[in-house]
């Protein structure tokens, strides 16, 4: 073999073996590395994201701190309608301080549809002197608590242990609850 097609020949064999580490070494690392370094911009923007949100997390915290007391009035405003005890003994006391006789009948859980928040309905009937009554009755629609009164009946008492001029009252409302 003359030295011209031996030049050749090594020239060749050198370009293939270029060519097969190339496409067996470096093009399998090149996509290595591009795989990685997208695997760590989208981790990085992961991390970025995470550490926005518990930025926002802690000025929402700060918020609510801020805001609690409030949030705590907004709470005491509905009935807790599992147990409405404290609403009940409310509805007694209000009686109790107007001189007003309250009896309250049982009362059914309501809510119309998805929209709606739930509610108590209630029907209490009222006995004693008409402006006992309207005192009773401001307490009530000025209370702590959500109510929207649905029906009021008035009558004049005819209890034979009343004194006369005292009305019995049928009032009916919705209490909101949580």
């Amino acid at each position: 073999m003359n030295i011209g097609k031996k030049i050749n020949t090594s020239i060749v064999i050198f370009l293939s073996l270029i060519i097969l580490i190339n496409v067996f070494v470096v093009c399998p690392l090149l996509k290595a590395i591009k795989n990685d370094s997208q695997r760590l911009v989208s981790e990085k923007n992961k991390f970025l994201t995470l550490d926005e949100r518990i930025d926002v997390l802690k000025k929402l915290d700060v918020i609510y701190k801020d805001r609690e007391e409030t949030l705590k009035q907004i709470d005491d405003l509905f009935v807790d309608p599992e147990v409405p005890v404290d609403f009940l003994n409310f509805l007694e006391k209000t009686g109790y301080q107007s001189s007003v006789g309250v009896e309250v009948d049982p009362f059914s859980v309501g809510k119309i549809d998805k929209n709606s928040w739930p509610f108590l309905n209630f029907q209490i009937t009222v006995n004693g002197s008409f402006p006992s009554f309207l005192i009773f009755l401001e307490k009530i629609e000025n209370s702590p608590y959500l109510i929207e009164i649905q029906g009021l009946t008035v009558s004049q008492s005819t209890e034979a242990n009343q004194s006369p001029g005292n009305i019995k009252a049928l009032l009916s409302f919705k209490a909101f609850s949580k």
